[in-house]
């Protein structure tokens, strides 16, 4: 991904604020230019249309994410502190930014959009690669129970898919850091030994 600059940044801001306040379909080049006081000829100028826009947030969030994995990767925790870690941190990163978790979950966005769709398979095939080492690395170390690690790694991240799930649909009912630190007390007991 190529910089995007300071006004390319306040959009994108923007289109996240409109999504967290009034949801993904909102989401216009007209409503964006409003919320940033720009005519939409100017955001046009910055994005040829609102998929460009979307493709800059899933861009940022895979560079934080991989950028987070692959310093908890070089830590020198365990394996299985490593992946505890990467959970707790993908539950604060949605929690405080609900619109990335909603363009993130938004799989009927990534099939009308196949450029958007291959991102989001690159940052699952970044975050199964990542996480595939570190769970790798706890079963050396006896941590983890020795089953194939991509069976850990679906159950991790489906179950962390799961609860954002739930935390999305109930309206934001329930912290969902705190959730998912009690979620992971019942997956560490599942793949600890």
């Amino acid at each position: 991904m190529k910089e995007i600059t300071a006004r390319q940044k306040e959009i994108v801001a923007a289109a996240l604020g409109i999504i967290s306040e009034r949801g993904l379909e909102a989401l216009t080049m007209k409503n964006i230019a409003a919320q940033v006081g720009f005519s939409d000829a100017a955001v046009y100028r910055h994005f040829q249309n609102k998929f460009y826009i979307l493709s800059a947030m899933v861009d940022s969030f895979a560079n934080g994410s991989i950028q987070e994995l692959n310093r908890i990767s070089a830590g020198d925790g365990s394996g299985l502190e490593q992946v505890k870690q990467f959970f707790f941190d993908r539950c604060r990163t949605f929690a405080a930014d609900r619109a990335l978790a909603t363009v993130m979950f938004a799989e009927d966005l990534f099939k009308s959009d196949p450029a958007i769709a291959a991102k989001i398979h690159g940052i699952m095939h970044d975050h199964r690669r990542l996480l595939l080492k570190s769970i790798r690395r706890g079963q050396r170390q006896g941590l983890i129970k020795h089953l194939p690690a991509t069976h850990f790694f679906t159950i991790i991240m489906g179950s962390l898919r799961l609860l954002v799930r739930q935390w999305q649909v109930s309206g934001y009912s329930f912290e969902l850091p705190r959730a998912g630190e009690k979620l992971w007390q019942s997956l560490e007991i599942l793949i600890g030994k």
